[in-house]
């Protein structure tokens, strides 16, 4: 008796001090892969990229000027692991951060620290497939750059507003595929340099563009060079796709939640989270955790929501009107709000138009075609004309 007592006693003190060790030696589930950072000096973009996705928690340290630590930014990743070569410091040094560091803060927390010469406010909000966390951190702007100039080649008055012109999907992403293979990202990046010519020809503008040939750039990245170009409209565009051949009309968003099956499907595809050419949620169901209704009310973005909705109306009522010019039958689908990681964390009005369905018979056909591109185009001409012109001097007045 007294050695079975013994026996089942000594078990018991093995097996308490054992699973503690097994479990914080237990695999973390995801592995820190990648960080990248846009900036200026009163803006920086970080995104952190990460294998899967996990629990974080964040916040602000104050300088310790005892230990000569500046302020920081300190972001916990439960259950994961910093991959070898992201050990190393980041330097940045661009006014705003001074550098990114990494380090294991427990066999299963990943620690991401940016140190900082100065800050205002900051923001962190997750995207998904693949896991990115997103740090937005604003400082205060001591001196506005002045604007790139345009190039000329004759006579013209300086640039007044800036526009970001972003052609969706590239390279390895083709976005939906149409009629005859007709793919979304040929399509769209068609009519975006029409658009840009358009407006640097005929109003006080310069334009950038988040792609201007066939490659890859990750949604973030789109939003970020926006806010770095400091840039007064963004403008995203896109060619929509349905399983039902039926379907057929031109479209406008603005970010913001919805409820509307149909936008959540087309969300998911231009957020990546539905492989290219379908647009089904069966076909593509987002990984778990990924709900496309994200908290939107934390986002700086929301302070421009009005006036992304009044380009949203400009730019659809525009569109339609220089369509239904050559093509009446085409339907008018009207403004609606959406779930668009690339609208996320814009510091200016920004939307999202889809110009006609690739995979409707007849508009399929037409977005092959020059004359329907160029009335696309023309239609986005006038809305961003009519909107800088009548709404955008008097937002900029409200808020000086």
């Amino acid at each position: 008796m007294v050695g079975g007592v013994f026996r089942w006693g000594l078990g018991a003190v093995l097996l308490a001090s054992v699973v503690p060790f097994a479990l914080a030696l237990s695999p973390p589930r995801s592995a820190l892969e990648e960080i990248r950072y846009t900036s200026v000096p009163d803006y920086t973009r970080v995104i952190i990229t990460l294998s899967a996705q996990a629990d974080y928690n964040h916040f602000r340290v104050a300088a310790d000027r005892a230990a000569d630590r500046p302020p920081r930014i300190v972001i916990d990743f439960s259950s994961t692991r910093i991959a070898p070569r992201l050990r190393a410091p980041i330097p940045v040094d661009d006014g705003l951060l001074k550098r990114i560091r990494t380090g294991q803060f427990s066999p299963t927390t990943a620690r991401v620290v940016l140190d900082l010469e100065q800050i205002e406010s900051y923001i962190a909000f997750p995207l998904y497939s693949p896991y990115r966390l997103i740090i937005d951190v604003k400082g205060k702007s001591k001196e506005t750059p002045p604007r790139q100039q345009a190039k000329q080649s004759r006579a013209s008055p300086a640039p007044q507003y800036q526009i970001m012109i972003d052609p969706g999907h590239g390279g390895r992403d083709p976005g939906a595929i149409g009629v005859g293979g007709l793919k979304e990202k040929t399509v769209v990046l068609a009519i975006s340099k029409r658009l840009g010519k358009k407006l640097e020809s005929r109003l006080p503008v310069k334009v950038f563009y988040t792609r201007e040939t066939d490659v890859f750039v990750p949604l973030p990245e789109r939003t970020a060079q926006a806010n770095a170009m400091k840039a007064d409209l963004f403008i995203s565009i896109h060619a929509n796709a349905s399983e039902n051949p039926r379907l057929q009309g031109v479209e406008t968003y603005y970010l913001n939640n919805t409820n509307d099956r149909a936008t959540e499907r087309l969300a998911r595809r231009e957020n990546g989270l539905t492989p290219p050419g379908l647009t089904s949620l069966e076909s593509g169901r987002a990984p778990p955790g990924s709900d496309l209704s994200f908290i939107l009310s934390d986002l700086h973005h929301t302070a421009s929501e009005p006036e992304s909705i009044a380009l949203a109306h400009t730019l659809q009522d525009s569109m339609m009107t220089q369509v239904a010019k050559r093509h009446s039958k085409v339907r008018n689908l009207g403004v609606k709000k959406g779930p668009f990681y690339v609208l996320v964390g814009a510091h200016m009005p920004c939307v999202l138009a889809e110009v006609s369905f690739l995979t409707h018979r007849v508009q399929g056909k037409l977005l092959r075609s020059s004359a329907y591109r160029e009335a696309i185009a023309e239609g986005l001409f006038h809305g961003i004309a009519r909107f800088l012109k009548e709404e955008l001097p008097r937002i900029k007045k409200d808020s000086v």
